[in-house]
């Protein structure tokens, strides 16, 4: 419902026409900036911005979009530059509220400038410790960013009961951090765990963890010499005698069950929070969480090749890849 303006000023009360009454808004929209710390185009970030917007449309909200661009230009100049912009923004816009995805913003905009202000904001997408930011703080909340590990071995352990998870992954600095956040965030531990640097190496033991483990882990392929996508399927077809599962979408033509995470879940807990902000709630009063949802992919050759009895339940709410 929009305001009628004379002259630049909003006119209360009711408007009558022929016989029918049209009550309009005079109240002044309320202003959100969304800042992205990544780029228009990025699925990550379209899938947040896609959510925000559409939980904020129609609801009387004057929504600004910044994006940091931080994905395409990784140089610390620039990250700092573009924080700037980002502060600019916010002293230009003067929002009610500040949504801000993923790690960058909030490195880079909201907790050097903004922890403890009158600034009221809401963050999603941060990796799985916002205190490195001095999170939670009297006007900043939100939802963290965690892999869904949990949820992914819940899944497999209804097609196996075997219990020991071994984990294959390249030896990189990424997967040690992530490797560590599953012990330190989630608690939990690998019953064997390989960090490789070649294709040999992680062909030598996936054919180890066929034997020692009841189900493998494969977080990513990055940092292993000679990858060959083709070669992996071939491979994982032919060897693979225990389910396995991935939480990143690419993984999913190498292991049996993908669980994703799901950027609409940031951008609707994000926007949904802040809409309460701007209706008199304080961030005070959301405390923070992690997300939960995600999408289910299947690799169904690959259960066929194993002979594997999938739950009917399971096959209807995923998204099945046929080859």
């Amino acid at each position: 419902m929009k305001a009628t303006m004379v002259m630049g000023v909003a006119v209360a009360g009711a408007v009558a026409v022929g016989a029918a009454f049209y009550f309009v808004n005079t109240q002044e929209p309320r202003r959100v900036l969304f800042i992205d710390s990544y780029h228009a185009g990025y699925e990550w970030s379209d899938g947040i911005t896609g959510a925000v917007q559409n939980v904020l449309d129609d609801r009387n909200v004057d929504l600004r979009i910044h994006r940091m661009d931080t994905k395409n230009n990784t140089s610390e100049e620039f990250m700092q530059r573009a924080g700037l912009l980002a502060r600019a923004a916010i002293e230009e816009f003067q929002p009610d509220v500040v949504i801000a995805t993923d790690d960058n913003a909030q490195k880079y905009v909201i907790a050097p400038y903004y922890r403890n202000t009158d600034l009221q904001v809401v963050f999603a997408g941060v990796n799985w410790d916002a205190s490195v930011y001095g999170y939670p703080t009297r006007n900043i909340t939100g939802m963290i960013e965690v892999s869904a590990v949990p949820e992914m071995l819940q899944l497999i352990r209804r097609i196996t009961p075997g219990q020991r998870v071994g984990s294959i992954n390249g030896n990189t600095e990424t997967y040690r951090k992530e490797s560590k956040n599953y012990n330190d965030v989630l608690g939990f531990t690998f019953d064997s765990e390989r960090l490789v640097s070649t294709f040999d190496e992680w062909k030598a033991a996936f054919l180890e963890m066929q034997n020692t483990v009841d189900i493998l882990y494969m977080y990513n392929n990055a940092g292993i010499a000679g990858w060959d996508d083709d070669e992996a399927r071939r491979f994982v077809l032919e060897h693979s005698r225990i389910p396995s599962g991935s939480v990143q979408p690419w993984m999913a033509p190498f292991v049996l069950v993908t669980f994703t995470k799901d950027p609409y879940e940031q951008g609707e807990h994000a926007a949904q929070v802040a809409l309460q902000i701007l209706d008199g709630a304080a961030p005070t009063d959301f405390p923070m969480v992690t997300n939960k949802r995600g999408e289910v992919l299947l690799n169904a050759a690959l259960a066929r090749q194993m002979g594997l009895t999938i739950p009917s339940d399971m096959l209807a709410s995923a998204s099945v890849l046929t080859n």
